[in-house]
């Protein structure tokens, strides 16, 4: 977990983790310090947080297309999961960011969003759209990647990717436009995200400490003092929502590295695929149309090399599922009370904010937002 903030985590046991279906119990214990999420040291005065929603697997609706696509539904689901973990690890390695989370689902108040979308994933070519956009609501990048693969590229070195060079680069796209800002914008930019999530709190309270263009520009009109209570409590507040976010994160960083051997076999062994049939369909024109079709041997190659890759997909679907199976239980401790979080990872998030909403409701008097 990497922390900016000072924020004391007692991590619970894990019930059980297994390579399909996973069964993890969390129970934490919170030590908050107000103002946590707003403090920044001098040293650490250019860095943004970074919030990566998993990725759009772009999964067609019509499932008659997937065979001839060649997509597999579960295993690119376990992809939109597992490539924002990458590009988290790039990011996090590079030292130009503050805390960078994975998260089940946007947090428009974040200090940079990035989302993503699978256009294309195999073996051999990965091509994905990458949007980000910090809370002053500029966009900062909206750009299609696309990286290939060698045989030199396989077996894949664990710790590793074939695609690093994919995340590598859009790490180094958002790097350069936060260079570019003034030390005034960063600093504006971070007040933004706290008052953007302030508003949406509580937009009685909040509402006019910001103006939005029409085109969605968000700019401040004033500051709350810095000791003020109701401000204290949406930092309490957001503290704890990212205490679950970080569970979140480490839950899908884990997964990630269960699934890694398997998942990158898969792929070597769909480039080799790619490869030979490429190679096999250029003799077979080459010899034009007199020419036999294939030897037997080819034949029995190309037939074995199928049944292999279905009893693997097969193998990497059981693995997908388990990795998408999010049903495990997370446990919350909250100022003494106790809160049992169920479903996939995405519902036990929207429920934790609505747990927040409410307690924040119940501290200050405010109706909770719906």
């Amino acid at each position: 977990m990497y922390h900016r903030n000072p924020i004391a985590v007692l991590p619970g046991r894990s019930a059980g983790l297994a390579l399909r279906g996973f069964v993890v119990a969390i129970v934490i214990s919170v030590y908050l310090v107000l103002h946590a999420a707003s403090v920044h040291s001098a040293d650490d005065a250019a860095l943004v947080d970074v919030g990566l929603v998993t990725f759009d697997p772009g999964i067609p609706a019509d499932e008659a297309t997937h065979s001839k696509l060649g997509i597999f539904p579960e295993i690119r689901k376990a992809e939109a999961k597992y490539m924002p973990v990458m590009l988290r690890e790039i990011l996090v390695d590079s030292g130009d960011w503050g805390v960078v989370r994975v998260l089940p689902e946007p947090l428009d108040s974040s200090e940079l969003l990035v989302t993503g979308t699978i256009l294309h994933s195999d073996g051999q070519r990965l091509e994905l759209r990458i949007v980000a956009k910090d809370a002053t609501g500029t966009q900062w990048l909206d750009k299609v990647y696309t990286g290939t693969t060698t045989p030199s590229d396989y077996p894949v070195k664990v710790p590793g990717d074939p695609y690093m060079d994919v995340y590598q680069n859009i790490a180094a796209d958002l790097l350069a436009v936060r260079r570019q800002m003034s030390a005034k914008q960063l600093t504006d930019l971070r007040q933004i995200a706290l008052m953007r999530y302030a508003s949406a709190l509580a937009p009685e309270v909040f509402g006019s400490y910001l103006e939005s263009s029409p085109d969605g520009i968000y700019t401040l009109v004033r500051l709350p003092a810095a000791d003020d209570p109701m401000l204290a409590r949406v930092e309490r507040i957001r503290n704890q929502e990212y205490l679950f976010i970080d569970t979140v994160d480490e839950q899908y960083a884990r997964l990630a590295e269960e699934m890694a051997p398997t998942y990158n076999l898969w792929r070597q062994f769909g480039a080799e695929q790619a490869d030979y049939r490429e190679e096999y369909e250029a003799k077979v024109g080459s010899r034009g149309s007199q020419g036999r079709r294939g030897s037997f041997i080819a034949l029995e190659q190309t037939y074995n090399a199928y049944k292999w890759s279905k009893i693997h997909e097969q193998d990497l679907d059981e693995l997908a599922l388990g990795f998408n199976n999010e049903v495990a239980p997370t446990v919350m401790e909250v100022s003494g009370t106790v809160f049992k979080l169920s479903g996939g990872l995405d519902t036990q998030y929207t429920e934790w904010r609505a747990i927040l909403q409410r307690i924040f409701a119940l501290e200050t008097g405010l109706p909770p937002e719906h």
